[in-house]
């Protein structure tokens, strides 16, 4: 229960909410909050869902459950359809993705040459 309240109260700060800001929000009782955050008190499942609702996080970030992910490769992926990139509630057309891919590798050029630059710079 402490790392959950941890996680609460870093999520809170990282708001810059005071526990009063954060249970008016929610419409809870600012004691709840406290509770919550102090681990003296277990985190029910409606406030679990309310919290992860109000900072637009996944229950099991709070619980800090670990999910399985995926690796996508954007340079061999073929089928846009069954993934929808998104950046500033926009999709991502397929020009944008090897635009986004394109700057992503000349960037990390730079930075090992610039590695290499400083490597032979120092010897």
């Amino acid at each position: 229960m402490e790392r959950i309240g941890q996680k609460i109260r870093e999520l809170r700060e990282d708001h810059q909410l005071s526990v009063d800001d954060l249970a008016s929000q929610l419409g809870i009782a600012k004691s709840v909050v406290w509770g919550y955050e102090s681990g003296k008190k277990q985190v029910s499942v409606s406030h679990l869902q309310l919290l992860a609702d109000y900072f637009k996080v996944t229950v099991d970030y709070i619980l800090e459950r670990n999910q399985p992910t995926n690796q996508l490769d954007l340079i061999q992926f073929a089928d846009l359809n069954s993934v929808n990139l998104v950046v500033d509630d926009h999709p991502l057309s397929e020009e944008e993705i090897a635009d986004v891919t394109s700057y992503l590798q000349v960037k990390r050029r730079l930075k090992e040459d610039g590695m290499l630059q400083e490597k032979q710079a120092a010897k």
